[in-house]
């Protein structure tokens, strides 16, 4: 019997297997343990990396550090201000200007209160001559009484003379102290004047940086009217409002890490100087009223000064802050 002919994709028993039976391309290339398979070895070595270096940032940077972004560059803001109704005559200084304490800032029209001043040592003048003249006719009553007394013991005059001789005293006498009370009451009114002169001319109370000004030169102010903000740059601090659930963690003389939004990546100390004794809320223009059947708890806020070192070594010139500036502190808190 002839051999028949065997198809394509058939052979013998026994056969050796065909060329053309090669590995699909789907099969996976690396064989052996899983274990040392480098497609498997290397990504979770990488991830044993990032474990490890996210928990030694965690535990040298974040572990026991209180931090908020609730803060602000404050300083101490004066609001100068007339004490007298006026117009403006002079401001002697601009925003963004250095001042000096003592430096003249505004000046107010004084015509009115000069003239008032005139007519005030005037009156002055004439009451020192009307105690003059008191003086004289007191003196005069005097001589006059001790006359009397002198004739009525000699029975040279009647009892009545020298009842009137007394009674002319006691009024020059009163006359007299009446003039003394109107040189006091005049020299009084004098000073007033005087010193409406004076609050004419308003200085600088510190030495500092004009922030704003309010008005101009020739505008009429009222007493207690805003015309500048000054602000002592030499003297600022931060105000941070920390959570009330953290503040119990936080000490005076706590170490603190300021960045101020403005300038990032440049980064300035400070120290915690005291922690306020009341919440924020508190000072709120409406506080609220948690005695409400509708209340909701809300997590209070507590605000902390921290100083601002001004200089450190080895950091350079520290970066220039302003009032108001937005500032990220971190404290990292002593172990309980």
């Amino acid at each position: 019997m002839e051999d028949q002919p065997t198809s394509a994709g058939s052979r013998r028993p026994g056969s050796p297997p065909q060329a053309s039976q090669e590995a699909s391309p789907d099969a996976p290339r690396e064989r052996g343990p899983l274990h040392r398979r480098r497609s498997v070895v290397f990504p979770l070595l990488l991830l044993v990396v990032l474990a490890v270096a996210g928990a030694a940032y965690w535990y040298l940077k974040v572990r026991g550090v209180i931090a908020t972004d609730d803060a602000y560059v404050d300083g101490d803001r004066v609001s100068v201000s007339t004490k007298m109704l006026g117009r403006i005559v002079e401001l002697g200084a601009d925003e963004g200007d250095t001042v000096q304490e003592g430096q003249l800032l505004v000046r107010l029209d004084d015509a009115d209160l000069r003239a008032q001043a005139a007519q005030a040592q005037t009156g002055l003048a004439l009451a020192q001559e009307t105690v003059q003249l008191s003086a004289v006719e007191a003196q005069r009553a005097r001589d006059d009484f001790e006359r009397a007394v002198t004739q009525l013991r000699g029975r040279v005059i009647p009892q009545e003379e020298y009842d009137h001789a007394k009674t002319a005293l006691d009024m020059a006498q009163a006359r007299q102290r009446i003039a003394l009370a109107q040189v006091q009451a005049a020299r009084a009114q004098l000073q007033v004047i005087e010193t409406q002169l004076a609050n004419t001319r308003v200085t600088a109370p510190l030495k500092g940086v004009v922030a704003r000004r309010w008005v101009l030169p020739g505008e009429v102010v009222q007493a207690g009217q805003p015309i500048f903000a000054l602000y002592d740059l030499a003297d600022l601090w931060v105000t941070a409002n920390f959570e009330e659930t953290s503040i119990g963690r936080i000490h005076a003389g706590d170490r603190v890490t300021i960045v101020v939004d403005a300038y990032p990546g440049r980064a300035v100390t400070g120290t915690v100087r005291w922690i306020g004794a009341a919440a924020a809320s508190q000072f709120s223009l409406i506080p609220p009223n948690n005695a409400s059947g509708n209340f909701t708890k809300v997590t209070q806020r507590v605000p902390v000064r921290i100083s601002i070192d001004r200089s450190a070594p080895g950091t350079g010139d520290p970066p220039t802050l302003l009032p108001g500036l937005s500032v990220e502190v971190s404290i990292r808190a002593p172990e309980q």
